[in-house]
């Protein structure tokens, strides 16, 4: 390796011009990244090398022109309504069900477009302290194994076992709150299926040449009852009501209903709607959810379930659709709303506002009385299943 040249030594070797070049690029102080517009733009680090960018990675230099580039306008997620490759075909009913327990959604499963938080990843660090969904699983897995048959200790033994609780008295205490709410629900559903559990076997003309088929189980004499651990709210009684509309077409002589039972929205009672189809034209219906069913593949349709069902709930009630609407679509400091969901944000953007939902309405998507898309896909979904509850609402 030749010996190192002292810098001044250097310098006095050569003329005043080239020295005043070696100085300037001894004293630059250069940016961290290569891509940095200083290292490209023509003069801006080396004076005396003019119209010359400083970089000799074309790769850099390419991205750097990139970047000062002009920039377009981000385009919409969906611009318009796609194709589907089984329009017209016949409608599963579980299909038909699954689409209504997340309309957003549905339009991205039938794109099979996976959110990441959809994936679950795998925890085996013990809990200290469970969060409100770890708690939502722990009490729904225990009512299901009541609803089985299992006696409330052996419940509450096996989830002690899956290890899913915090460790020693914290997580048994914790265990026992939540195992007390879950008996007060499995008491109330099981009084209601005191008959033995059928399936009955729907297929459906809907008038359009389309069939609705499916199976509908279990069914205790004339009454479907559903219970849930969570809270009572409009996802539980859609999910019941569209089987319940399927039975009520299939055999509409017999007086069908459906009864959900849940949490109450405050306290630890027990909250139980009864849902009714006495002189429903369920056939009509049914047709209709098709047709929302159909669009909601197609793009993302204005209808998250909670603030849709605020949206129906006050404009049944008088109130004002826009302002309870507006409740459950914005997120606080404290509680996330529908326009955090991860759905909703891909589909309308980071906390859009409610203005996004309520654009005008398209041919087809009319209902008396409601003005925008928003308002009129909810009206066509929860005002009929309002109307048909035990003393509607």
């Amino acid at each position: 390796r030749p010996p190192a040249v002292p810098l001044a030594e250097l310098l006095d070797a050569l003329d005043a011009t080239t020295e005043d070049i070696v100085r300037e690029r001894i004293a630059v102080e250069h940016p961290l990244q290569p891509f940095d517009v200083r290292n490209v733009a023509p003069g801006a680090l080396i004076t005396q090398v003019p119209d010359q960018p400083f970089s000799f990675d074309a790769t850099v230099l390419r991205a750097a022109r990139a970047a000062l580039g002009d920039r377009e306008d981000k385009p919409l997620f969906v611009d318009g309504p796609l194709s589907i490759a089984d329009a017209g075909a016949d409608v599963a009913l579980a299909d038909l069900v699954g689409f209504f327990k997340d309309p957003v959604r549905g339009f991205f499963r039938a794109l099979d477009y996976t959110f990441p938080a959809d994936v679950d990843g795998v925890d085996d660090a013990m809990p200290v302290e469970i969060n409100p969904l770890e708690e939502w699983t722990v009490g729904d897995r225990m009512l299901a194994d009541m609803l089985r048959g299992l006696p409330p200790k052996r419940a509450l033994n096996a989830e002690w076992c899956r290890g899913t609780l915090p460790p020693g008295q914290l997580g048994w205490r914790k265990a026992k709150e939540i195992l007390d709410k879950a008996v007060m629900l499995a008491d109330e559903a099981m009084g209601l299926r005191s008959e033995p559990p059928r399936v009955v076997d729907v297929d459906i003309d809907l008038g359009t040449g389309r069939r609705l088929t499916g199976t509908v189980t279990p069914v205790f004499g004339d009454k479907l009852v559903s219970v849930t651990y969570s809270k009572l709210d409009g996802k539980h009684l859609l999910a019941a009501w569209i089987p319940l509309l399927a039975l009520a077409a299939h055999a509409p002589g017999r007086p069908w209903s459906a009864v959900c039972i849940g949490r109450s929205k405050t306290g630890t009672r027990v909250r139980r709607e009864v849902i009714e189809t006495k002189e429903i034209p369920a056939v009509e219906l049914l047709a209709d959810l098709v047709a929302i069913y159909d669009a909601g593949r197609r793009e993302p349709i204005p209808l998250p379930l909670k603030t849709s069902f605020a949206w129906a709930d006050a404009r049944r009630c008088g109130e004002d659709p826009i302002k309870e609407a507006g409740h459950r679509w914005r997120s606080t400091d404290r509680y996330p709303g529908d326009d955090a969901q991860p759905a909703h944000v891909r589909a309308w953007g980071d906390r859009a506002p409610l203005d996004e939902l309520m654009q005008p309405l398209r041919p087809g998507e009319e209902h008396p009385g409601e003005g925008n898309r928003l308002g009129a896909f909810a009206a066509r979904v929860w005002l009929p299943l309002l109307q048909a509850m035990q003393g509607g609402r």
